[in-house]
C-alpha cells in the first residue's frame, strides 16, 4: 500500500497489555468526564481526513482504523506468534498443491442488522470490494484468485475462483500455488459486510456498529452486545477527527481524549523525557517503509547497479534519521522491514561507507561525480519529505553528485509514479499483509510493474524464487527462499532504502488492554477503561469497567 504522508505521522506497534499505573496519581486526577467510565464512549483523536469507511475506499490509515471496529475479515495476524489466527472462519485448509484454499465460517456470526453471516455474504462482499478499489495498486491482492483478472476486464460478473460450497464453507481456486495468500485475508478488502444492507455504511460484523458520522468530523460508535466473542467491554468509541496536530495533542493535554493517534514530532523528544508520560507514551517499529526509488529504464541508473550501490553507502540514514524524525524512525539497511515473518538479521545490507561510495562511483563510471548529470530527486509535497530531500542531496553532494529537488502536489505525483515518468523519487510502502512477500513480491516481482513495482525492477532469478516461495509448505523454508530473494535485491539496488517507520500514539491514563499490531490496527474488542474505587481498606485502586 503506497503511503502519502503528507505530514509527519509517527505511529505505534504494541503487542499485549498496556501500563498500570499508580493507582493513588489516578484517584487524585481531577475527573475530565462527568459520565460514569463504565457508560461513557471511549475517547478517540485522529488527524487527517476521514472521508469513506466502506473497506474497498479506504484509502489512509484513519479511515482503516475506524473501520476496524465495524468490520473484519476471515483471519487475521497473531503478532506474538507470527502466524495467521481465526476471525470470521473457524479454521482454513489448503490443498495439497497449493492452489485452493477451504474456509470455514463460524456459525454464531450476524451482521449489525441482525442477518446472519453466511458464506455467501463474503463472496458479495469480495466481488463488491473488486469493483469499488479507490487504490488501484491494492488489485494485486485480488489476482491471485482465478477469474478476478476477466471480472476487471468486464468479461465474467462472477468471480468463479471464489465458490460457495455450502451455507458456511467457502472454496478460493488460485492460479498458482500461493501459501501466503492467506495472510492476505486480513486485508480491508477481505473485509465482510451485508452487500444487501440499505444503509450507509453497510452493515458489518465487529465489535461496534456505527451509529452518526457528524460533518466527517465527528463519528460515534455503539457497542455490539450480539457480537461474537463476547460483550466489548467499551461503551461506544466517539471519534474525533482533528486537521492539524497541535490540536489534537492539546485536547489531549486537556484530558478530552483517551488514545492520541498521532504525536507531533515536536513533542516527542520532550514526552520522552517528562515523567507525566511514563506509561502513556509507546514508540515501536510498524511495517511501513521510507525508500527512494530509482527508474530503471531511465539513465544513469538502467544498466548501472554501480551507481545505485555507490548512492545507498553514501547516505548516512542515522544523520538524517536524527535531524529530521528526532531518532524516531530505524535506518534500514535492506527490502524488508523487522518485526515481519521473512526478515532476516543476517541480511547483508547498505550502511555508511563514503569511501565504498566513492569506489563504487568510479566503477560505475563517474569518478569524482564527474560527468554525472544532475539527479532531479521528485518527491510529493510535505515538509518533512522535503527536509529528507535536501538532506539526501546534501551528502551526495560530498561524492561530487549534483542532485535537483522537485516537490509536486500528490494527484500528480500519484499519476507520475504510475506512468514511470519519474527517475528517482521518493516512496512510502505499507505491507498490505503481515509477510515479506508483501515487500519483495509486490515491490520487486516483475508481474507487478505497471501496478506497484515502480521501479521496473525485473530479475528471473528473483521471480522464480519468490514463485517458489509462494509455493513452499513450511515457513521455514519459505522464509529461506526469501531471504534468499532480498539479498539478490539489495544487490541489485532498484532503490536507495532509507527508513523504517516507528508509531508513537500516546495513552489516556484511564485505558487498559489496548494492543496495537504490526498493521497499526487495534483489536477494539479488548479494550478497556479503568475506574478509580476504595479496597476494604480504603486505598485507592483502579477497577476494571
Amino acid at each position: 500500500m503506497i503511503i502519502r504522508c503528507k505530514r509527519i505521522v509517527l505511529f505505534i506497534v504494541f503487542c499485549g497489555l498496556i501500563v498500570a499505573l499508580a493507582s493513588i496519581i489516578h484517584w487524585r486526577q481531577v475527573a475530565v468526564y462527568t459520565a460514569s467510565l463504565d457508560t461513557r464512549p471511549f475517547h478517540l483523536g485522529m488527524v487527517g481526513e476521514i472521508n469513506s469507511i466502506e473497506p474497498a475506499k479506504l484509502s489512509n490509515h484513519p479511515e482503516s482504523l475506524l473501520a476496524s471496529a465495524i468490520y473484519e475479515g476471515l483471519l487475521c495476524f497473531d503478532e506474538e506468534k507470527g502466524e495467521i489466527k481465526p476471525a470470521l472462519a473457524r479454521k482454513w485448509k489448503y490443498s495439497s498443491d497449493g492452489k485452493s484454499l477451504t474456509l470455514y465460517l463460524r456459525g454464531d456470526v450476524q451482521f449489525h442488522n441482525g442477518k446472519k453471516l453466511t458464506a455467501a455474504d463474503v463472496k458479495a462482499s469480495w466481488e463488491r470490494n473488486l469493483g469499488s478499489l479507490k487504490d488501484w495498486s491494492n488489485v494485486s491482492l485480488f489476482l491471485p484468485i482465478a477469474g478476478c483478472a476477466e471480472r476487471l476486464q468486464g468479461k465474467n460478473i462472477d468471480i468463479y475462483g471464489i465458490k460457495v460450497l455450502n451455507e458456511h464453507t467457502l472454496k478460493i481456486t488460485l492460479l498458482q500455488p500461493n501459501r501466503v495468500f492467506i495472510y492476505s485475508l486480513g486485508h480491508p478488502l477481505f473485509w465482510v459486510f451485508d452487500s444487501e444492507d440499505n444503509n450507509d455504511p453497510l452493515a458489518g460484523t465487529g465489535p461496534f456498529i456505527f451509529q452518526e458520522n457528524k460533518e466527517n468530523k465527528k463519528f460515534f460508535l455503539i457497542k455490539n452486545e450480539k457480537y461474537y466473542r463476547g460483550n466489548p467491554h467499551l461503551a461506544g468509541i466517539n471519534v474525533q477527527v482533528f486537521p492539524d496536530e497541535q490540536q489534537a495533542m492539546d485536547d489531549y493535554k486537556s484530558g478530552k481524549l483517551d488514545f492520541l493517534d498521532t504525536v507531533p514530532l515536536e513533542e516527542i523528544k520532550k514526552i520522552r523525557k517528562a515523567s507525566e508520560y511514563k506509561g502513556l507514551y509507546i514508540e515501536k517499529p510498524i511495517l511501513e517503509t521510507y525508500s527512494l526509488v530509482f527508474n530503471l529504464n531511465k539513465k544513469p541508473f538502467a544498466g548501472n547497479y554501480y551507481l545505485r550501490r555507490a548512492l545507498n553507502y553514501a547516505i548516512d540514514r542515522k544523520k538524517i534519521n536524527d535531524e529530521v524524525f528526532g531518532g524516531s524512525c530505524l535506518p534500514a539497511k535492506g527490502a524488508i522491514p523487522t518485526r515481519i515473518p521473512g526478515y532476516s538479521e543476517e541480511m547483508q545490507g547498505y550502511s555508511y561507507k563514503p569511501e565504498k561510495a566513492k569506489e563504487l562511483l568510479e566503477e560505475a563510471g563517474y569518478p569524482g561525480g564527474h560527468d554525472l548529470p544532475p539527479l532531479l530527486l521528485t518527491y510529493n509535497s510535505g515538509e518533512a519529505h522535503k527536509m529528507i530531500a535536501e538532506a539526501v542531496a546534501a551528502q551526495l553532494a560530498q561524492l561530487g553528485i549534483t542532485v535537483q529537488t522537485q516537490a509536486l502536489d500528490w494527484n500528480y505525483y500519484r499519476k507520475q509514479m504510475s506512468s514511470m515518468n519519474m527517475s528517482f523519487f521518493r516512496l512510502g510502502w505499507k505491507a498490505d499483509y503481515p509477510h515479506a512477500d508483501s515487500f519483495l513480491y509486490s515491490l520487486y516481482h516483475s508481474s507487478q510493474i505497471g501496478n506497484s513495482n515502480f521501479s521496473g525492477y525485473n530479475n528471473p532469478q528473483v521471480n522464480k524464487i519468490l514463485e517458489s516461495s509462494r509455493a513452499a509448505t513450511n515457513e521455514k523454508e519459505r522464509n529461506a527462499l526469501l531471504r534468499k530473494a532480498e539479498q539478490i535485491v539489495v544487490d541489485d539496488a532498484p532503490c536507495l532504502w532509507l527508513f523504517q517507520k516507528k508509531a508513537a500514539k500516546l495513552l489516556g491514563k484511564d485505558v487498559d488492554s489496548l494492543t496495537i499490531d504490526a498493521m497499526e490496527m487495534i483489536d477494539w474488542y479488548q479494550v478497556e477503561l479503568f475506574k478509580p474505587g476504595v479496597n476494604q481498606g480504603g486505598d485507592a485502586v483502579k477497577k476494571k469497567v
